[in-house]
Formats: C-alpha cells, sequence, structure tokens
C-alpha cells in the first residue's frame, strides 16, 4: 500500500497520546478511513484546525490495513456560516455520527457522500430548516445504504390502513394486528417520512413537519440504527 491523496469529510476525531489525533474520514475515493495524524495537536502544527469535525479536507496519508498515516492535510471547506448556529452544527453532527457508526471501513460509497455534500451544502446555504433537513438526510443515507425503512405497509401482513408502531428490529412499521410493542407512528408522519426519503434534499422543506414529529422521527432513527449496528443507547446523538 503506497501513498494517496484526496479529499473527504471529518467525521470523528480523538486525542492519541501528547500531540496526535486520531481521525475517521469519509474520502471520495475510498469510504471510511481512519489515521493517525502526528502532531497535529501542536501549537505550530501546520495541521491545527484541520481536522475540525466536519470540515471538508484534502489528504495526503500512507494506506495501511487498520490505521493510515496521515502525512498532510488541507482546508476545502470549514462551512463556517453553518457553524454559526448550534441548532444546524447539532444536527450536522448527528447526520456525521450515524454516517461514521453505519458506514464500513475502506469501501467506496458514492451516494451517500454525494448526499453528505449537498446536505452540508444547503446548511451552508442557511435557507434550511436545519432539523427537519437532518431527518431527510438521515433517512436518506441509511436508505442509499440499503437499510430503507418500510413507512407504507406493515411489513408482516401489507395493511397500508393502521395504527401503526415502528419496530426497529422489523425494519419498518407493523400494525397493531400483528405488533403490540414499538413505538407509535401516525399514518401521517409515516407517509410524511416516505417522502422526504423519496423527495430529493432540494424539496425536503416542502413537508413541514412538527417539532414533535422530528423528536420522533430522531427517536425511531436513534433506535433503528443501533439495532442494525448493535450499539448502545444514544449514538445518533452527539
Amino acid at each position: 500500500m503506497g501513498i494517496e491523496r484526496g479529499e473527504g469529510f471529518v467525521l470523528r476525531v480523538r486525542d492519541f497520546a501528547e500531540s496526535d489525533v486520531i481521525v475517521t474520514l469519509f474520502t471520495e475515493q475510498w469510504g471510511k478511513r481512519t489515521g493517525i495524524a502526528k502532531g497535529a495537536r501542536r501549537f505550530k502544527s501546520r495541521l491545527g484546525g484541520v481536522f475540525d469535525l466536519l470540515n471538508r479536507v484534502e489528504v495526503v496519508f500512507y494506506a495501511k490495513a487498520q490505521l493510515d498515516l496521515i502525512s498532510q492535510g488541507a482546508l476545502i471547506s470549514g462551512y463556517p456560516r453553518l457553524k454559526s448556529s448550534l441548532n444546524a452544527v447539532v444536527s450536522a453532527l448527528s447526520v456525521g455520527k450515524l454516517l461514521e457508526r453505519l458506514l464500513p471501513l475502506h469501501q467506496r460509497e458514492d451516494a451517500p457522500y454525494a448526499l453528505f455534500a449537498e446536505y452540508l451544502g444547503r446548511m451552508e446555504e442557511g435557507t434550511s430548516p436545519a432539523e427537519q433537513m437532518a431527518v431527510a438526510a438521515m433517512l436518506k443515507i441509511v436508505a442509499v445504504l440499503g437499510h430503507r425503512p418500510q413507512f407504507t405497509a406493515c411489513v408482516r401482513c401489507g395493511s397500508t390502513s393502521g395504527p401503526f408502531l415502528f419496530v426497529p428490529e422489523r425494519g419498518g412499521v407493523m400494525c397493531t394486528r400483528c405488533e403490540q410493542r414499538g413505538i407509535d407512528i401516525s399514518k401521517g408522519l409515516a407517509l410524511s417520512l416516505n417522502a422526504l426519503i423519496d423527495r430529493p434534499l432540494s424539496r425536503a422543506g416542502i413537508i413541514r413537519l412538527k417539532p414533535d414529529e422530528i423528536a420522533l422521527a430522531r427517536d425511531m432513527l436513534d433506535a433503528y440504527v443501533r439495532e442494525l449496528v448493535g450499539a448502545p443507547r444514544g449514538v445518533m446523538k452527539p
């Protein structure tokens, strides 16, 4: 394995030793990769500030089987407008956390990469509702990674009439005739979430969700992702 150069997004950063950082990147060419940037925390390091969360960066690294060695890094975009809003940055961090949890290592993922780039770009414009855009982005990313939740009909009997429960371990909604345990969800919200998956991000704001519906959607996504990765409660919330 030799020297590679490419760009990607910073999904996770951990301090290591006295002055190093371990960085998880979602790269355009190689998918999720984790590398060590030696000396990045030193006062005069050229890498200082490059590997902040959500930054779009260009990196040069020595590819390794497990932990890459990052030799150079440069900031492409730090999304300053997005990061000036607490609500927007918290929402965006949730989307990044979802990616960090679900993406396999060293596997190129063009569709999720394009979605995340578009999402951050639209959030930087500052014209989209932050929390709803985050829900839309997360739903679409889960779907393109092959885990699309079923919202339009009971996953067991196919009923479309409801009332429904969202059952994370079954990957979608179930009618109360087939299941009694799950997260209560109205038929209207289920159809709205399904529409958010199908619509482009540019039209995600057309479907207006109420604050309590957004909170419920986040809870369902949290439970669903925990089911997918076998992680403890709260993995979606930074």
